[in-house]
């Protein structure tokens, strides 16, 4: 009787459904062979791991890329954080105000001096210069009281020689 009914209604047992999927496993490799499907799918994934190297060399490269780029970040974070420190400590030394004060009372000096040269060049060095050899001024800069001390030239028309040996002075600080 079980041989009369048709294999859909047959009852399966375990050993069947092993050997029905050993059929199936060795009827689609004989249509692979048939249709050439191994051929094919040897070809795709040649093409396929091929593609998958390169992407695996393109993200080992973004990879080491971006590695670069964080340490030249950290670097320059680094770098940023001690133009900071830099900027505060002259921020704490001097007053922008006081600086700006200072350059506009020096440029009068400057000019003043410029003109006298100018308006008498044969005046002696050692008449009018022992009065105005320096111009100093006390400026407190944020509670600090610091001297600031300029230079005048010696002479105001000075001979030839004493144009070599004369050279203009630069400002001094002092803290007091």
């Amino acid at each position: 009787m079980v041989t009369d009914q048709p294999k859909a209604l047959r009852v399966k047992h375990p050993s069947d459904s092993t050997s029905n999927e050993q059929e199936v496993i060795r009827y689609t490799k004989k249509l692979a062979q048939i249709f050439g499907l191994d051929e094919q799918n040897a070809e795709v994934y040649s093409v396929l791991s091929g593609e998958n190297r390169a992407l695996k060399k393109q993200l080992e490269d973004y990879h080491s890329q971006h590695n670069t780029l964080e340490r030249r970040v950290k670097r320059l974070e680094r770098d940023v954080k001690t133009l900071d420190t830099e900027l505060e400590i002259l921020k704490d030394c001097a007053d922008t105000d006081t600086v700006v004060d200072l350059i506009q009372e020096m440029i009068p000096l400057l000019v003043r001096d410029k003109s006298l040269i100018k308006n008498n060049p044969s005046s002696s060095s050692s008449e009018s210069s022992e009065e105005s050899d320096s111009v100093e001024r006390i400026v407190e800069i944020n509670g600090r009281q610091v001297r600031v001390k300029r230079a005048i030239p010696h002479a105001l028309a000075p001979s030839a020689k004493q144009r070599r040996k004369v050279r203009p002075r630069k400002v001094k600080q002092m803290v007091a």
